[in-house]
């Protein structure tokens, strides 16, 4: 076994339980190697079948156009333009003019003649020696086969003669006159009227809309109590407008699902079916999260997270999405029997959860950490890129209920077969959209394919049942729920939600604007040179007082040229750390966590442009302007401005810049802020390029 797995030199020296263990871990490095081996085989005969499917398709289309242009083409109809007719007309009088007394013969008849002329010809040559004068009368003038033909000639390239025209139009017209407009007049007898001489609305002198003010003020009343006291009403008296009007007041907008109504507060269940939360969790939210009440994003998710349903949220930065998701996911696992708890050594975790970046897994995976601060027995842990695998795959041995990572780190694991998802049946995905754009599709569909958990049915009526009968379940649920949170979505998070997600309901948080950063004050520099921006910075961390709650981010978009706008900070007098992958991830955490104490400056590249929550953000800088979408300068910019607080953001601008311009003009017009002189008559912003993408 060892000769095939291993080198026997590289189990020289060790013992017996090193040895042991080594060739474990080679024997399953070698079976993930074959199911991987597998998967890729099972994923390239799918593909060539969907090409030779498109491939046949593609034929067919192409037959079909074939034939559609054969018959289109099948026409005998020869066009004669109306010049060389109207000179054939006048040729015609002149080839049949009679000589002599008598009618020319050599005019070619029409078709619609042939028939009269053949017959009166032929009796004309029966009787010619009997009848000379009757022939003359009954052969056909030429001026009646004139008239003949210009008829069919118009019949034929016409289609409908004169008289028929005409007629269709007098018809027209007579329908026109039909359907004109009817006054009706009333009338009535004198003794009929009802009028009061002593009726007040006439006899006294009234401002306009004094009749109707006492109906508006009830109207008005009605208003302003149920918008008061929709939060006080006992829960059993709400109505269905009532829980209209409470998510309007928070600008929750819900499509599809059949979605609960949303809760009130932490402690309160809106519907009596859904199970309530455990006192643990409302402890940690209140005492250990210091939560007063949900946020919007909250507000809704959490009910329909307790119902089992498969969610897509769409909120700006910065609304509570980490505890939307992550409340349903602990009081789902503390409600779980102990026998089922502890299997997860065996069985692997029961929720597992995907973000873009490592900061934001360790951040999400912080916040269950706080979310079940009063629950010792439920252990989650982190999986990421930077550390060692052996001590995650160590800690994965020991059995875990949530995984927190990155979909790179946790294929990895799944591949080297310290990870199993057999009991798995509850699914994150966090920033969807990023993570698609960092090209991690193929890593997240082979994760959610790993999962133990049954997909719900694709019927809308039984997939209902089945998240009732998951509902009522003690044991692990035989099927799973899937969330998906994104700014964004694009066609490929789209593919990705049919496929994984069934009926889900889709909680938006806000305006059309609001995720657009429509609270952040945007001021564009446009400078001469890129020389400049170094005078520029300088100039606004003079100008910003020195406090050590409020915080400044300094974005750029390459790692190399953030050592150095860090160096150029530092000698201005400001303390500053660096954020981005080339630092290690220890350096990272050291330097994000010092940032977060306040006092310094944070020179970062696009690594903390997206899910980091760092609380008291007050200015962002942008010393360059991304590169690739608008995308990435809203999700730069909506670092500050999060939670309903106002944010200030600062981008520097030239002329080498013309790929963002359009983009760049037609944002800022959309959030209301002031775009620059120099932006808008530059012709780079007047091409007419508004799309996400940056050329």
């Amino acid at each position: 076994m060892a000769s095939l797995l291993l080198d026997p030199e590289l189990l020289k020296g060790l013992s017996e339980d090193q040895k042991k263990e080594a060739l474990q871990a080679a024997a399953a490095a070698k079976r993930a190697e074959e199911r991987a081996e597998q998967r890729a085989l099972e994923r390239a005969v799918k593909k060539r079948e969907e090409e030779r499917r498109l491939e046949r398709e593609r034929e067919l289309q192409q037959s079909a156009n074939s034939n559609k242009t054969k018959s289109k083409g099948s026409s005998n109809v020869v066009f004669i333009p109306k010049r060389k007719r109207q000179e054939k007309e006048k040729e015609e009088p002149k080839r049949s003019k009679p000589t002599n007394g008598t009618a020319s013969t050599s005019s070619k008849p029409t078709p619609d003649t042939t028939t009269t002329f053949r017959r009166n010809n032929n009796s004309s040559t029966n009787h010619h020696h009997h009848h000379p004068q009757q022939q003359q009368q009954q052969q056909p003038s030429s001026s009646e086969w004139s008239h003949r033909a210009n008829e069919a000639i118009k019949k034929s390239y016409l289609g409908k003669s004169a008289e028929d025209l005409e007629r269709e139009k007098a018809e027209k017209r007579k329908k026109a006159r039909a359907n004109k407009k009817i006054t009706f007049r009333f009338k009535w007898d004198e003794e009929d009227d009802t009028f009061q001489e002593d009726d007040p609305l006439y006899t006294t002198s009234q401002r306009r809309g004094t009749a109707a003010k006492p109906k508006k003020d009830k109207l008005a009343s009605l208003v302003s109590t149920s918008v008061d006291t929709v939060r006080q009403k006992s829960l059993g008296s709400m109505t269905t407008r009532d829980w209209r009007i409470l998510r309007e007041n928070y600008e929750i907008s819900v499509k599809g699902g059949r979605a609960p109504p949303p809760m009130r507060s932490f402690s309160e269940n809106p519907l009596p079916t859904l199970p309530p939360l455990h006192p643990s969790i409302l402890d940690a939210l209140h005492n250990v999260m210091k939560f007063r009440e949900p946020t919007p994003i909250q507000r809704q998710s959490i009910p329909i997270g307790l119902q089992r349903r498969d969610l897509i949220g769409i909120a700006e930065t910065g609304s509570g999405k980490t505890v939307a998701f992550g409340v349903p996911i602990c009081n789902y696992l503390i409600n779980l029997p102990a026998t089922v708890l502890n299997r997860v050594a065996e069985e692997g975790p029961l929720a597992i959860v995907m973000a873009p970046t490592r900061e934001l897994a360790l951040q999400i995976n912080e916040e269950f950490s706080k979310m079940l601060a009063r629950q010792r027995h439920i252990k989650n842990c982190c999986i990421i890129g930077g550390q060692q695998l052996q001590h995650q795959a160590a800690e994965l041995r020991k059995g875990v209920h949530i995984v927190v990572g990155t979909p790179g780190r946790i294929n990895e694991c799944l591949e080297m077969a310290y990870l199993v998802l057999n009991q798995c049946a509850c699914a994150v995905l966090d920033e969807g959209d990023r993570m698609i754009d960092m090209g991690f599709a193929p890593q997240i569909e082979s994760v959610l394919d790993a999962m133990g958990a049954a997909l719900k049915s694709e019927n809308e009526e039984e997939a209902y049942e089945q998240e009732k009968e998951d509902v009522l379940t003690q044991g692990v649920p035989k099927y799973r729920v899937t969330a998906l949170f994104s700014a964004t979505m694009p066609m490929e998070v789209e593919q990705m939600a049919k496929k994984y997600l069934r009926h889900p309901a889709v909680v938006s948080i806000g305006d059309k604007d609001s995720g657009k950063n429509a609270r952040i004050v945007q001021r564009v520099m446009f400078l001469s040179s890129p020389a400049q921006k170094e005078k520029a910075l300088r100039d606004l961390l003079s100008r910003t007082m020195y406090n050590r709650d409020d915080k400044t981010i300094v974005f750029v978009n390459e790692k190399k040229h953030a050592d150095g706008v860090a160096r150029m900070v530092e000698r201005m007098g400001r303390t500053c750390v660096v954020l981005h992958g080339g630092k290690s991830q220890d350096q990272r955490e050291e330097n994000l966590e010092r940032f977060r104490k306040g006092g310094v400056v944070l020179v970062a590249t696009d690594v903390a442009g997206r899910g980091i929550d760092i609380p008291n953000v007050s200015h962002i800088i942008n010393f360059d302007l991304p590169t690739r979408s608008i995308e990435n300068y809203s999700h730069r910019i909506g670092r500050t401005g999060r939670a309903g607080k106002e944010g200030l953001a600062t981008s520097f601008i030239t002329d080498e810049d013309e790929g963002i311009m359009a983009p760049l003009k037609a944002y800022l017009e959309s959030t209301g802020n002031p775009v620059p002189v120099r932006l808008a008559k530059h012709p780079a912003a007047s091409s007419g390029v508004q799309s996400n993408l940056i050329y």
